[in-house]
């Protein structure tokens, strides 16, 4: 089972968190649960993080997260 603390939380930057702090904070499990489906858009399509583009195996651990229930 994928966790948020262990697996998800760890995708995030210093730097993402910051830049995404207007938002909402991706260090948060409640915050990235509730937006989950928006984050996981954006990682997916490439404009998230905006200098970095995700590759495919940590966008599908998101998604696979998402899918599981959002695990904490």
């Amino acid at each position: 089972m994928i966790g948020f603390e262990a697996q998800i939380k760890p995708l995030f930057r210093d730097r993402d968190r910051l830049e995404m702090d207007y938002a909402f904070d991706l260090w948060s499990y409640e915050e990235v649960k509730e937006w989950a489906e928006g984050i996981y858009e954006r990682v997916a399509d490439g404009t998230m993080p905006c200098d970095e583009p995700w590759d495919a195996e940590r966008v599908q651990l998101l998604r696979d997260w998402i899918d599981q229930g959002c695990q904490p």
